[in-house]
Formats: C-alpha cells, structure tokens, sequence
C-alpha cells in the first residue's frame, strides 16, 4: 500500500473503508484480558489481502498496558512488503459504577480513542481523527440522510421503502412509540419530496 490516499476518487476516505480495531471487540475476542499477559493472532480481510496480525497484549497496570501489533501489509502500487512491529500503549478511566473503562491512546494525537483505522494506502493502525476519515453518512446531503433514516424506520415497523403504503403498528408496540417513529418517517418524506420539487422545478426552468 502507498502513501496514505492512493487509489482513492475524490473527497476523503471513510471510516467504513478502512480496517478497524476495536478495543470492547478485542475484548470480547480475548486479545485483551484486563489483569492478564495474553498473546493472540488476528485475521482480517482487507480488500483482497488476508492479514494475519500476532497480538501481544499486557493489561493491568493504568500506567503501563500496552498492545503489540506485528503484520505484514504490501505496498499499494508496488507490491513491496513492509513489516510493521508496532506497540500502542492502554489507558484506562474510571466507570460511574466501578471497574475501569480501557482505551487506545492513538501513538500520534497521544489521545484515547476506543478505535483505530487502517485506511487504504496507509501502515499503522491511527485515529480516525488522524486520518481525517469522515463517515459516509457525512458525504450525504440532507435529503439522502433523511431518506436512510426513513428507510430504517420502515424497517424497524416491519415494512419495506418500496411499498406504496406506510407499515401498521407491530402488534406489541405502544402507539406512542409507533406514531412518534410516524412522524419521523412522514418529516423525512416530506424532506425528499421537497428535493423531488425542486429538481423537477429547474428541469422544467
């Protein structure tokens, strides 16, 4: 993989478009056990490669856990390889009701994040904020932001977007809740149907 960008269109890269860690999946997956040394591998698609990533992890004391990352990932145009050896430290902060919440410290913005991104053309696991990704829902406009946001609520009644009529109310829901999910669904139309105005308007200008 290239220099950080390569082989992208336009506009910024998404989060969605990267590799992600998550530290409560690493969690989950036993990469990381508070109070534990433990070693693991990894394996994540991204795009066509497989990689295989070796995980060494030391969590217990506040001001010394870290995660050693080891991989191997190719240059973008060139194919060559680089081998990464790379350890990113652990914080932790205190939970309202007791036990400690585990964080990455992003080993370039020295901040915690519960995320790090590998973002096509890049080499090391970083912020999202460090790579400047966005999420593909901040490149929609209004109008298609509004719209997803129908869609799902169609879902959620049991309905689907192409149907000419709007979903009854599931059987075990309150009809406060329903005709409060309504009415999001009834503004978000409206939202589309002003940009179907307004586009036929300057078609027809």
């Amino acid at each position: 993989m290239g220099g950080y960008g390569s082989g992208r269109s336009t506009g910024r890269p998404t989060v969605e478009s990267a590799l992600r860690l998550d530290i409560d999946w690493l969690k989950r997956m036993g990469a990381i056990v508070p109070g534990a040394r433990t070693v693991s591998e990894l394996r994540m698609q991204f795009y066509d490669d497989e990689i295989f990533v070796p995980c060494d992890a030391q969590v217990g004391d506040r001001w010394d856990s870290w995660l050693r990352l080891q991989y191997r990932i190719f240059d973008y145009w060139t194919g060559e390889p680089h081998d990464i050896d790379e350890k990113i430290y652990l914080a932790a902060s205190e939970r309202h009701f007791g036990g400690l919440r585990w964080w990455f410290v992003c080993p370039r913005e020295n901040r915690r994040v519960r995320k790090l991104c590998l973002p096509l053309g890049a080499r090391h696991f970083r912020s999202r904020g460090f790579y400047r990704l966005v999420y593909c829902s901040q490149r929609e406009a209004v109008h298609d932001r509004a719209q997803r946001r129908a869609r799902k609520l169609i879902h959620r009644l049991g309905g689907h977007w192409n149907d000419d009529q709007y979903p009854n109310k599931p059987p075990r829901m309150r009809w406060r809740t329903y005709n409060l999910i309504m009415d999001k669904i009834v503004a978000a139309d409206r939202l589309a149907d002003e940009r179907i105005f307004a586009l036929a308007a300057r078609w027809s200008a």
